[in-house]
């Protein structure tokens, strides 16, 4: 989607998700993945080690999964994804009326479904 970076990968709630560390890489190394904890970057950058491999599955995600994943080898990082757990925010349907000439126009965005907790909106008139 628009304004998503090359490195920040979009999971919707439950579903299953692949991250890649490298393309094409040598075999015979030890790819080991952390994930940042949440509120680490204020207190020292504590993360927390999961699955080693190239490839990190993580099955039906969940909001709390939403971070930063980054894949080491030999201590050294080659590559840092950012994970963003969001339900996409569903087609705003606006609708707008005026009680009488002499009242303020009213408008309304009534929603079908709860937002993720993430989703923002503006209005501009």
């Amino acid at each position: 989607p628009p304004g998503l970076s090359r490195d920040t990968v979009l999971g919707r709630p439950g579903a299953n998700v692949t991250l890649t560390c490298q393309d094409k890489g040598p075999v015979n190394v030890t790819v080991s993945w952390q994930v940042e904890e949440r509120g680490a970057a204020a207190v020292g950058g504590r993360s927390r080690r999961l699955a080693e491999g190239n490839a990190l599955l993580l099955r039906r995600l969940r909001y709390e999964d939403s971070g930063r994943y980054s894949c080491y080898v030999g201590g050294r990082l080659l590559r840092s994804l950012r994970l963003l757990v969001e339900e996409p925010p569903e087609t705003p349907r606006v609708s707008c009326y005026r009680r009488s000439h002499d009242k303020d126009v009213l408008c309304e965005w009534p929603l079908r479904a709860k937002p993720s907790p993430g989703t923002r909106a503006m209005l501009w008139v």
